[in-house]
C-alpha cells in the first residue's frame, strides 16, 4: 500500500491486518521502490497523488510487468474513476472518503 496520508495509512494497516491480510505500508514512491522485490503481493493499493510521484505511474509499472499478475486498486479523493481509467487500468477504484466495509468488499472482489 502506498498512501501519503499517515492517518489513512495507519488505519488501513490496522484494519487490513485485523482482517488477516499482510500489509506493507509505504508513504512515498521512494519508500515503495526500496521494498523487497521478492515479495509479490496479491494486491497493490496506490493513492493516485503522492508527494514524490503518482499511484497512476505505479499502476502502469505493475500492469506493464508481465511477471507480476497482482491486482491494483487506485484510491483518490480528487480523481474520478473515468479519469483514472484513461491513465491506467486498475482492477478497481476507491473514492475517498470511503466506508471501511465497502473498502473491504472491493479488496475481496479483486483478490478472491
Amino acid at each position: 500500500m502506498v498512501e501519503d496520508n499517515q492517518d489513512i495509512r495507519e488505519i488501513l494497516d490496522i484494519f487490513l491486518t485485523a482482517e488477516g491480510y499482510n500489509v506493507y505500508p509505504f508513504g512515498t514512491v521512494k519508500e515503495f521502490k526500496k521494498r523487497n522485490p521478492e515479495i509479490i503481493p496479491d494486491l497493490y493499493l496506490f493513492d493516485a497523488m503522492l508527494p514524490d510521484g503518482s499511484g497512476i505511474d505505479l499502476c502502469n509499472e505493475i500492469k506493464n510487468n508481465i511477471n507480476n499478475k497482482a491486482a491494483v486498486i487506485i484510491m483518490s479523493a480528487n480523481m474520478k474513476i473515468d479519469q483514472t481509467r484513461k491513465l491506467c487500468i486498475p482492477d478497481d477504484y476507491i473514492s475517498k472518503p470511503f466506508d471501511l466495509s465497502d473498502f473491504l468488499k472491493k479488496i475481496q472482489g479483486v483478490i478472491l
